[in-house]
């Protein structure tokens, strides 16, 4: 292979080679006595645009309380932040959040089936992790019943994610005891940023497919995006038998009111009709989870109100690993062998 580089660089030359320069055509205009002045041109390293973009700083919102209204600089930031951009996402090909995630420096990223996934950090990641709050627009998307996040149930599609905030250190101090390894903020766009509609098909081994159609756009004071997804992937063992399928609906409503205030509703479901995983310890889990939300968020200089919904479904099948499944039995409060049915569990939080 062979490169060819050439490098242009503007230079003042010595005052005795000056005085040897030839006259220039506008030298009559310069007054006796006086030596013709050379026109230095901006250097070609200060016009590169790329250059220009490292002069920028990415504002986060994850060090300082999750208060979109009171952004802070990077190099501000009390805490280990790394962020991800929407450039960065649609530049990985990654197909879910996990992968994303495993760019970061520190994080640890395990998939154990072709659904389930354990993020954390600081070497604390193990099943069912637990130590690593995730957030949605800063609000909680973990379940507190089963002490887990399921990562291909995350109600948002990847288009739809303006940027990841990665705090990487203990933070229980502000957002409570499962941020001892850290806090993961998905921040998704407006409809203003959106503008139009956007369509993405993906597909690949092991039957995996990965679909999401959004559209967004802004009326008056009033944004707005409306989003589907949908995702599945075969077994790693079975490519004929399913590891998870989970459709998704999401809107998200923005309306500006007097004196720079602004309210936003989002809502959505993310529905699984298959789902493998988590394996935990001595018994792996098959179950068909439905994750339902509702969010609110009122904010304006100086004020920031937020409450939020969330409902979500669990019933799923318990396999007690076949080598001590002699000596242990799971059953559900009816008795039924080998089943759980987490129904009906719900929490609402206002901050």
């Amino acid at each position: 292979m062979f490169v060819l580089a050439l490098t242009l660089e503007s230079a003042v030359l010595p005052p005795d080679l000056m005085a040897q320069l030839p006259p220039l055509a506008n030298a009559g205009q310069q007054k006796n006595g006086e030596r013709p002045m050379i026109e230095q041109s901006p250097s070609p390293i200060e016009t590169i645009p790329e250059l220009e973009l490292m002069k920028s700083e990415e504002n986060v919102t994850i060090a300082a309380g999750m208060f979109p209204s009171r952004p802070q600089r990077i190099s501000d930031s009390p805490s280990n932040v790394y962020v991800i951009t929407d450039d960065d996402i649609r530049h990985s090909g990654a197909i879910d959040i996990p992968t994303v995630l495993r760019r970061v420096p520190g994080i640890e990223v395990m998939q154990l089936t072709g659904a389930d996934f354990n993020v954390s950090a600081r070497g604390n990641n193990q099943p069912r992790a637990n130590r690593m709050l995730v957030l949605v627009d800063g609000r909680s998307i973990y379940l507190d019943v089963q002490g887990e996040v399921l990562w291909k149930m995350l109600p948002v599609t990847l288009p739809e994610i303006k940027r990841i905030e990665v705090l990487k250190g203990p933070a229980s101090a502000i957002y409570g005891f499962n941020a001892f390894d850290g806090v993961i903020n998905i921040i998704t766009k407006t409809g203003e940023e959106l503008k139009g509609a956007t369509l993405q098909f993906g597909g690949g081994e092991f039957g995996t497919i990965s679909s999401a159609a959004i559209y967004g756009g802004k009326t008056g004071n009033l944004g707005y995006r409306l989003s589907y997804g949908h995702e599945q992937a075969s077994s790693w063992s079975d490519s004929e038998s399913l590891d998870f399928r989970v459709n998704k609906v999401n809107g998200d409503f923005t309306y500006d009111l007097p004196g720079d205030a602004r309210l936003r509703v989002s809502g959505g479901f993310a529905d699984s009709n298959r789902y493998d995983g988590p394996v935990v310890d001595i018994v792996g889990i098959q179950q068909k989870p439905g994750i339902g939300y509702a969010n609110a968020v009122y904010e304006r200089a100086n004020f920031f109100f937020r409450t939020w919904w969330t409902r979500y479904t669990q019933p799923q099948t318990v396999e007690v690993n076949p080598l001590i499944s002699r000596f242990i039995t799971v059953t559900d409060r009816s008795g039924t062998r080998n089943t759980q049915d987490l129904a009906g569990c719900g929490k609402t939080r206002v901050e």
